[in-house]
């Protein structure tokens, strides 16, 4: 008799009270973490900026936190969680190698910016940064308190529990979802230090697109965790897309 995957929800069968009340984990934990990507956001760049180790960190931290409370106390297997992988060093490279791949129409419109004042993106936040302080932040602050936290929390944690609690479709959906609204904030003011913000229209149109984008990126980093069975693909997915976004504006800024 086939079983049923782990991940593919509450069984045929389970107490209706147990499938009501596994919602409330992937829920609980989705709004914090949008409530928190948003907040910090909100952060001056200089306050950004002065306490970036600090916030690397308390990420850490709170990702250790959260890992131990959705083993112990929301019940969630480590399979589930995607902290059972096998072959992470394969799977990383595969998820650099898709990340750099689909990112590069992104790359292509940095370089060739249409309707864009004065031709080019001119994007305030890599002005000031000089080539040893864009390699600390591509080496080490962008992989351990972005693509690791983010992924660890979002493809792990969040979609092991929407998963459970919803079902495969509905639950990557719902990661998708909070994926994207938590970077509405930063997507805004990242917008605002370019010259597409200087454009309503092609402002609103960006913010449009990056949201969508989120969403999009999320569902196939959702897949890649499902299909390598670990966070080693969807991690250096994310790493690669936003290393090759920034190496490029860093590159036309000089």
């Amino acid at each position: 008799m086939r079983r049923t995957p782990s991940w593919a929800g509450p069984a045929r069968g389970a107490p209706r009270e147990a499938a009501r009340a596994s919602w409330w984990p992937a829920l609980g934990l989705g709004i914090l973490l949008v409530l928190y990507n948003n907040l910090v956001s909100l952060l001056p760049a200089q306050a950004q900026e002065r306490y970036a180790w600090a916030l690397v960190l308390g990420e850490m931290a709170a990702l250790a936190a959260a890992v131990v409370w959705a083993l112990r106390w929301a019940g969630l297997g480590r399979a589930e969680a995607g902290l059972a992988e096998r072959r992470p060093m394969p799977n990383a490279l595969l998820g650099a190698g898709l990340g750099a791949l689909v990112i590069c129409p992104v790359v292509i419109y940095f370089l060739f910016p249409l309707g864009v004042p004065r031709g080019e993106i001119d994007y305030e936040g890599v002005a000031g940064m000089t080539l040893g302080g864009f390699l600390l932040w591509a080496l080490v602050q962008q992989p351990l308190g972005t693509a690791l936290f983010e992924e660890a929390m979002y493809r792990g944690l969040l979609q092991g529990l929407a998963v459970r609690a919803w079902g495969l479709s509905r639950g990557l959906l719902f990661v998708a979802g909070a994926f994207a609204v938590s970077h509405l904030i930063i997507n805004h003011r990242t917008v605002q230090e370019t010259a597409v913000g200087e454009v309503p229209s092609l402002a609103v149109a960006a913010q449009v697109a990056s949201l969508v984008g989120l969403a999009v990126g999320s569902l196939l980093m959702s897949v890649l965790r499902l299909r390598t069975g670990g966070l080693a693909a969807p991690v250096s997915f994310h790493w690669a897309v936003v290393v090759a976004m920034q190496a490029t504006l860093f590159a036309l800024s000089r």
